[in-house]
């Protein structure tokens, strides 16, 4: 033990020493410099640097945190797709306000704000589940169908109703955009069940005010404008906030493939009886065509000789007229000179001309013309 330590060892009241011994006592508590001073100071020093430069790193630290709190909220929107800022749970807008264009975006992170995307330009797909036989993906992109059984099994083909009670299987691929992303969103679970939904209800609706041979042959338009109508509807009156193009919309319906040969031999039928209807009236509007036009010409060429005799009586009304004060001035001079111009014009293309000569007394005269007679042909000898 030191002196120093051995020094505060006795009591303050110890007084049973000399005056020597006490002199000495207090020579010997006096103070003296302590050689852990220098490194308590150190030590506090140190201590004192050290937390400063701890301070510096936690406040290095604070700000970058604050920095990347910030920056985490910054997002993008692609541009087929636009985006919904949700403040704690709910939609900060209502119509196109509550929607984020396409581009660079910032928001609190998570749990203040949210975002959620949705792929408003897409094209989305959705195919009826009912009314069609199972077809295995594999198989559909393949192209190939799956073998019909010998009968149809309710339980695994679908097919629906027709207004005449048969049955027939009928596929339906809607195509369409979402017009209104926060009624998508956020007013149902899932709206692509709904459109599905739709699709399928509106399948089994037109089905049943259609017979077969309508909906698979005669009146496959008017088939898939009734079903389209019917989606439009149901789409209007549930509010899914979707759009869709008629044309984009793939409506197919075939009779049961288990009597396909009974239809294919009516198809055929009807084939071979529109083609001899189309012969037939192809015939008909020939002869029809030809009679027409002989009839046109018999018409036009009586109108032609009507025309023609027309203007010939006209013409000779006008000379008639023209030669009447002739006539009138001395009747005798006419007839001889319409006389010589008849002989004229009747003897212009004879050969010989033969003048009879009147009698000075008047009497006609005879005239016997002796014509020989055709030679008889002899007649040949029968054969015996």
């Amino acid at each position: 033990m030191s002196d120093r330590e051995h020094s505060h060892s006795h009591g303050p009241n110890d007084h049973s020493h000399g005056p020597g011994e006490t002199n000495h006592h207090h020579h010997s508590a006096a103070p003296e410099p302590s050689p852990e001073l220098p490194l308590e100071d150190s030590s506090t020093q140190a201590l004192s640097d050290a937390l400063k430069s701890s301070f510096v790193v936690v406040r290095v630290v604070m700000a970058g945190l604050i920095v990347l709190f910030f920056a985490s909220g910054i997002f993008t929107v692609g541009p087929q797709e636009v985006a919904i800022k949700l403040l704690f749970g709910a939609p900060t807008g209502s119509g196109e306000a509550a929607l984020l264009k396409p581009g660079l975006h910032w928001s609190f992170p998570y749990p203040i704000n949210e975002i959620v995307k949705v792929p408003k330009d897409k094209v989305h797909e959705v195919i009826s589940t009912v009314g069609w036989y199972p077809v295995t993906k594999e198989q559909q992109l393949a192209g190939q169908e799956p073998p019909a059984g010998a009968t149809l099994n309710p339980a695994t083909d679908g097919y629906t109703l027709t207004a005449d009670g048969n049955i027939m299987h009928v596929r339906t691929t809607l195509r369409f955009t979402i017009s209104d992303p926060v009624a998508w969103e956020f007013n149902f679970t899932n709206a692509t069940e709904l459109v599905q939904n739709a699709i399928n209800n509106s399948l089994h609706h037109a089905s049943s005010q259609f017979t077969v041979d309508k909906a698979t042959r005669q009146d496959i338009t008017g088939f898939k404008e009734k079903l389209v109508n019917r989606v439009q509807a149901l789409v209007n009156a549930h509010g899914l906030g979707i759009e869709f193009d008629p044309r984009s919309c793939d409506v197919v319906a075939i009779p049961p493939r288990q009597v396909k040969a009974a239809f294919d031999a009516v198809l055929e039928a009807e084939n071979d009886k529109r083609k001899t209807i189309n012969t037939a009236e192809g015939d008909a509007n020939t002869t029809r065509t030809k009679a027409q036009a002989e009839a046109d010409a018999v018409r036009n060429a009586g109108r032609a000789e009507a025309t023609r005799i027309l203007q010939t009586a006209d013409a000779d009304a006008k000379y008639f007229l023209a030669r009447l004060p002739e006539f009138q001035r001395d009747p005798k001079l006419f007839r001889d000179r319409r006389l010589t111009e008849t002989m004229a014009t009747v003897l212009a293309n004879a050969q010989e001309k033969y003048f009879l000569v009147e009698r000075a007394d008047g009497t006609p005269r005879e005239l016997r013309v002796l014509l020989n007679r055709e030679p008889i042909k002899p007649i040949a000898p029968k054969q015996p």
